[in-house]
């Protein structure tokens, strides 16, 4: 594939993609926590392909290979973000169940809308699109169960108003591990993440659904 042109505007897309590589880097131990940061704010600052080219031009070894393909960490945990669609996932729950599981891809945005219902994410044999993906959870009276393999980092950031979100069993990942990120509204609601230890657990007393 061709280089852009410097002064070619970049999209959201090329941003992620580069941002991709960035956190491959910083899990790989190439660059260190403050420049993952620093080229990390540039990166999503980037308004053209001459912004964005410097930021990776030390980490990839020609500047006309095409950036990451499917891959997996020593947990197993797959990322391919040449797989990656540019369309968030959506499902909704009304009074109802929602569900992710078995071999599905897990989009960069996600979002599940529960009211009065449940949402079952199982990541277990998820691909993930990218290094960080973001699921946003607006609930209102229902119920979320994500069942989380080993090696992936679970950070919420959802708003909690009469709900709780729960992380029970959670096993500590490296830096630079695959990442999930829990935003949105919980409204009288809770969200349940299950880690591999807690998984065991309920496999061994018979409890897991």
């Amino acid at each position: 594939m061709s280089t852009p042109s410097p002064e070619i505007r970049c999209s959201d897309a090329d941003r992620n993609l580069v941002a991709d590589v960035l956190n491959t880097a910083y899990g790989d131990g190439r660059i260190t926590r403050e420049e993952h940061a620093e080229r990390l704010d540039a990166c999503w600052s980037a308004r053209t392909f001459g912004d964005l080219t410097p930021l990776t031009d030390d980490l990839m070894p020609a500047p006309d290979q095409m950036l990451p393909v499917a891959r997996a960490d020593r947990s197993g945990v797959v990322v391919d973000p040449a797989g990656a669609g540019d369309q968030p996932d959506n499902l909704v729950g009304i009074l109802s169940t929602a569900r992710r599981e078995g071999s599905w891809r897990l989009h960069r945005r996600t979002t599940g809308l529960v009211v009065m219902g449940d949402a079952r994410f199982d990541l277990t044999d998820a691909t993930f699109d990218a290094q960080e993906c973001i699921i946003n959870l607006p609930v209102i009276l229902g119920d979320i169960k994500i069942k989380v393999p080993a090696g992936v980092n679970v950070r919420d950031e959802t708003t909690c108003i009469i709900g709780e979100v729960k992380m029970k069993g959670m096993t500590p990942t490296p830096p630079g591990a695959p990442t999930v990120v829990l935003r949105g509204l919980v409204l009288m609601a809770d969200i349940k993440v299950m880690g591999p230890e807690y998984q065991g657990l309920g496999q061994r007393l018979g409890l897991q659904r």
